[in-house]
């Protein structure tokens, strides 16, 4: 097995991994020890990396099998399993809380970013750890939540073509709560633009009561901010965290981020 070196980032979530080439293939206890790693610590980063696009795919693996995005218009041409975040491509940046990709059965696992090109400051991405957010609550909002149900589809940006809406759109049913498959541990699962409704909730009330929770939970105890520097790697825990862009850089700078998601388990609360 490589030679892992895991150093904690801040007190409640995040890791820096040392003595991995992410260029080279990784062996079955290296997979391994990075998917325990992941579960314990929700945020993996790896710096200095200096990937092909086909290099950064088969790292990829390591934490599950690539799956499709649904902004197809911002899919690498040659590689349709990377997206590229990019402003100058049409995007905006992704500030509110979110997880990836609800409007799936079998939503990420892992979301896989890494650093092409970055602005000389700001632009940061926020991890924040649900799991932690859930043990925060008070008992009784903890069992009213692990009764509730999201019904999730795509939201309402524009940029979304009718081709992807009419694949990816629908009424995908998750739990509030989730057990993470690894670590075995509640987290609170929702995102707040993809969950149409709380079954038994109009659209209003539900929302409200989504954005009250993201009010409430996330504080600077719970929130990893990582600073981009090129070359880096950030591989995201989907299961038990939300995360965020900061769109606080120069415009004139390019922030060019790959983008791979890793298929997961449909979430279960157990």
């Amino acid at each position: 097995m490589t030679s892992l070196s895991i150093m904690p980032l801040h007190p409640s979530l995040g890791a820096r991994v040392e003595g991995v080439d992410l260029s080279r293939p990784l062996d079955a206890a290296t997979r391994e020890a990075l998917t325990q790693a992941l579960a314990e610590h929700l945020a993996l980063v790896f710096p200095d990396q200096d990937l092909t696009p086909d290099q950064y795919m088969a790292a990829a693996t390591a934490f599950g099998p690539p799956m499709r995005q649904h902004y197809s218009q911002h899919n690498m041409p040659d590689h349709p399993d990377i997206g590229m975040i990019w402003h100058r491509n049409g995007q905006r940046p992704a500030e509110a809380w979110h997880t990836d990709h609800t409007n799936r059965e079998r939503p990420p696992a892992a979301t896989i970013l890494y650093g092409v090109e970055i602005p000389s400051a700001g632009g940061g991405t926020s991890v924040a750890n649900m799991r932690a957010a859930y043990q925060a609550l008070p008992e009784a909002e903890r069992r009213r939540m692990e009764t509730l149900v999201t019904v999730n589809g795509l939201d309402g940006h524009q940029e979304t073509l009718d081709e992807d809406r009419a694949k990816y759109d629908g009424a995908i049913r998750h739990p509030m709560v989730r057990t993470h498959p690894v670590h075995g541990s509640r987290a609170v699962y929702f995102h707040i633009q993809k969950a149409k409704c709380i079954e038994g909730m109009s659209p209003e009330a539900s929302q409200a009561y989504m954005q009250d929770l993201l009010d409430r939970m996330i504080e600077p105890g719970i929130v990893y901010h990582h600073q981009w520097r090129k070359g880096d790697v950030l591989v995201i825990d989907d299961r038990a965290t939300l995360h965020r862009a900061h769109g606080d850089y120069d415009r004139t700078q390019a922030r060019v981020l790959w983008r791979i998601i890793v298929e997961g388990d449909r979430p279960v609360l157990v």
